[in-house]
């Protein structure tokens, strides 16, 4: 979230006038860290909407909202993609899998989709 979130501040910061969808996924409620944050933009900025999605929710989270796979509820809401920008952060597998999904099924441009995909320390030593 925290590369998503210093783009999302420096729009915000200067009074960006594009609509801006967050998706955050996450596996459980308990994942979801500063989660007042994106709800207090929304309240403040309208051209702001937050949608988390939760994966694999807790029975205790009696969760109402979106559940799955985050890029799949980006696709539900936006099946063509050919006029936006993407920004994703996340586990390789999930960025591998919006890139691939999105260009091939949404149309959206591949120089539209920017990413940071997060990998761990022995992930990244093994790949060395």
């Amino acid at each position: 979230f925290a590369p998503i979130k210093a783009v999302i501040e420096h729009a915000l910061h200067h009074d960006l006038k594009r609509p801006m969808v967050l998706y955050w996924g996450v596996r459980s409620l308990r994942d979801l860290y500063l989660p007042d944050l994106p709800g207090t933009w929304q309240r403040q900025h309208p051209d702001f909407c937050f949608i988390p999605v939760l994966s694999d929710p807790l029975p205790e989270d009696r969760w109402p909202g979106r559940t799955g796979l985050v890029h799949q509820s980006v696709m539900t809401d936006f099946p063509d993609l050919s006029g936006y920008q993407v920004y994703a952060c996340g586990g390789p597998a999930m960025i591998d899998s919006a890139r691939r999904d999105f260009t091939a099924q949404c149309r959206l441009p591949t120089e539209e989709f920017f990413a940071d995909s997060f990998t761990y320390a022995v992930q990244a030593q093994t790949l060395a």
